[in-house]
């Protein structure tokens, strides 16, 4: 399929024209009219007969003729609600937030939406599901909003670290939202487009999965200008059932393109090194997608990598934007840091910014906490990688890892919802450590076990996290008065805790 993406010369002369860097004037100008913009967004609010037409609710309870209520907030947990909200009764498999709508108003939740009747002292909408109307009123929310782009981002691996690099991008242009946190899924990704404001011109919305048809659902909701797919990769095998389930769920995500006005200007951005390419490709010609920009090293690349290499700070990497070649540096590690932000830079061109608009972000860019997070020990490095892991993340881990300076303690806690694979995922991980030339492989979890017999010598399974941190310290202190480094990788899926290594090691060792 050839390229149609129809701008390339566009974006070449917005590039040669404007590489000198933004008027100062302009520049007062945004900051100006972004300070008048967060002064209107604290007086937002919604009609509750608009929540209500939106979610096609019904109003029950004692004020149920009371439609002229306000709200200016949307919560589904007591927690961290504030007083004018609007309180959602989600049902979970652990709980029941109907059971805490008394709590709800009396922290000052001015209306609630339910799924079954209640009592109620302020107004309340009736529903079916209060999860779908959550999604419903998203919607229509994202639909009355003038945002000029709004990105959607899935993949296996890089969507939170290409997310926060896109916010670091575009922040720097206009007024941006994104996804906190891991607010990814069928709660988190309603509640982020709840928050777009009159005054945003960009959002960028994270989409999370561990089964088909979620990212369908997401994207539905969001509508987004452009969509991304990171890559697609050996995570959530358990839901998918296999790579080809993978590639096929990533693939929802461009549905959602086209939708909004029924416009059809629509950017579909793939990487084309990933596993399920030319699936994509064919996918986005059946949705009748036209605007297509692939990145990668592949020459069937749009935007090539090229000339890549790392160091103990960071990466520098050549990309070559539609036949012309610009120089960058990043002061982050891991080599596949440089397909994000090929990644970043395609949807960027797409959205109208410019090479002098979009190179400070990737300059300034630092990582995301528990992403590959370098930290200065007294024997070298300490890398925390501990918010998540699948067998990708872990090889590009170890990759990091084995290229700094001096020798290598690999500290791998169990990687999750593997499927009937777990076992042998766990011991070719071993295997590629070994390979790669890790010095030690210390590994915690019952996942893990079989890892130290395919590693060989040096290689320990612990079931504590203590015991494990114990274990690395010894080694840094035999090593410590060594003229060669002796760095560490911590690495792990979340339901590991693999951060507690990093801060048991880090108030032995680190260095302020």
């Amino acid at each position: 399929m050839e390229n149609q993406y129809e701008f390339p010369e566009k974006w070449l002369s917005y590039i040669q024209s404007q590489i000198d860097g933004l008027d100062e004037g302009v520049k007062r100008e945004v900051e100006e009219q972004m300070a008048l913009n967060t002064q209107n967004s604290a007086n937002f609010s919604w009609a509750l007969k608009d929540l209500q037409r939106a979610v096609e609710g019904e109003f029950i309870g004692a004020l149920d003729h009371d439609q002229r209520v306000c709200f200016s907030s949307v919560s589904t947990d007591t927690r961290t609600l504030k007083p004018g909200a609007l309180y959602i009764a989600i049902k979970g498999e652990r709980f029941d937030g109907h059971d805490f709508i008394a709590q709800a108003i009396q922290q000052g939740a001015v209306a609630v939406l339910v799924s079954e009747v209640v009592k109620s002292i302020v107004p309340a909408i009736l529903v079916d599901d209060t999860t779908l109307a959550l999604g419903r009123f998203a919607k229509w929310h994202r639909q009355q909003m003038p945002v000029k782009k709004l990105i959607a981002v899935t993949g296996s691996n890089g969507k939170t670290t290409t997310k926060s690099l896109l916010l670091n991008i575009f922040q720097k242009v206009g007024r941006t939202l994104a996804t906190e946190g891991n607010l990814n899924n069928n709660l988190g990704v309603p509640r982020t487009l709840l928050n777009l404001r009159p005054e945003h011109e960009f959002a960028i919305i994270e989409m999370g999965a561990n089964h088909r048809h979620e990212i369908a659902y997401l994207t539905q909701l969001a509508e987004p200008d452009i969509a991304l797919i990171t890559n697609a990769g050996d995570a959530h095998l358990e839901g998918f059932g296999s790579l080809q389930g993978i590639v096929e769920a990533k693939g929802e995500i461009f549905q959602g393109l086209n939708k909004h006005a029924i416009k059809k200007g629509g950017v579909a951005v793939i990487n084309a090194d990933s596993n399920g390419y030319l699936d994509w490709v064919q996918m986005i010609k059946t949705l009748g997608v036209v605007k297509v920009v692939r990145f990668g090293e592949s020459d069937k690349a749009d935007i090539i990598i090229s000339n890549l290499s790392t160091t103990d700070h960071g990466i520098q990497f050549n990309l070559t934007i539609y036949g012309v070649s610009y120089k960058v540096t990043m002061p982050v590690l891991g080599a596949h840091n440089a397909h994000n932000a090929a990644a970043c830079v395609a949807i960027s061109l797409s959205a109208g910014l410019s090479w002098c608009e979009i190179l400070p972000g990737l300059n300034s860019f630092t990582g995301v906490a528990g992403r590959l997070q370098p930290q200065a020990i007294s024997t070298g490095w300490l890398i925390d990688d501990s918010y998540n892991a699948n067998p990708t993340s872990v090889k590009a881990g170890i990759h990091t890892l084995v290229n700094l300076a001096g020798q290598s303690i690999l500290c791998l806690g169990a990687m999750a919802e593997l499927g009937e694979g777990a076992n042998e995922a766990h011991q070719e991980a071993a295997c590629y450590a070994k390979q790669q030339g890790v010095n030690w492989l210390f590994v915690y979890g019952e996942a893990t076990q079989n890892m130290p017999k395919a590693f060989g010598e040096q290689a320990f399974y612990f079931e504590s996290h203590q015991q494990l941190a114990e274990q690395v310290s010894k080694v840094l202190k035999v090593h410590a008065q060594s003229s060669e480094a002796v760095n560490v990788l911590v690495k792990g899926s979340r339901s590991a805790n693999m951060e507690k290594i990093s801060q048991l090691l880090l108030s032995q060792f680190g260095c302020a």
